[in-house]
């Protein structure tokens, strides 16, 4: 699934914040479900109402994102500088392939999505992305391309050079 692009104000009402112990490298063990808690600050003028909370993975790290948990969240009022924390739990699938790009802890990129309603009943929603480690996880490799295309060089190089050199030992 893709997520759609919605057209927000110029200026982000809602800052989001993942706490936790470990805010470079956050985890959530894979088969198990893990409890995150996300700071929601209103930085905008006006009064918010809080209406949905969402959590996407994209898994392999190719941008398909797959929901895994969606709560209600009450119409929740946060005046300006004022802020929640919502905290919910979330299921890491056993059978999760994630990528290895840190040579490291496999991770995965969790998306969080808060759609909220201002005092205009105009609604919008505001969105971030984290990486997640997922211990446990099965690795899925992620390649370098350029890795390949220096060798697939090199490769032509050495055959070019090879048939330039056997031309010159026919014509002697």
């Amino acid at each position: 699934m893709t997520i759609p692009r919605v057209v927000s104000q110029t200026q982000p009402q809602l800052s989001l914040f993942l706490v936790g112990e470990n805010t470079e490298q956050y985890v959530a063990p894979a088969g198990q479900s893990s409890m995150l808690k996300m700071e929601i600050l209103n930085t905008g003028r006006s009064d918010v109402y809080l209406l949905e909370g969402e959590a996407f993975l994209d898994p392999d790290l190719s941008g398909t994102w797959e929901l895994v948990h969606s709560e209600a969240l009450g119409s929740f009022h946060l005046s300006f500088l004022q802020s929640a924390i919502w905290t919910f739990d979330l299921t890491v699938p056993a059978n999760i392939r994630a990528a290895n790009a840190t040579n490291g802890t496999p991770q995965v990129n969790l998306l969080v999505k808060i759609v909220y309603q201002t005092v205009s009943e105009a609604e919008h929603e505001e969105q971030i992305v984290f990486e997640l480690g997922v211990p446990g996880a099965t690795v899925q490799q992620t390649y370098d391309l350029t890795l390949y295309a220096l060798a697939g060089v090199f490769i032509v190089a050495c055959v070019g050079a090879s048939y330039i050199m056997m031309r010159r030992r026919r014509i002697r």
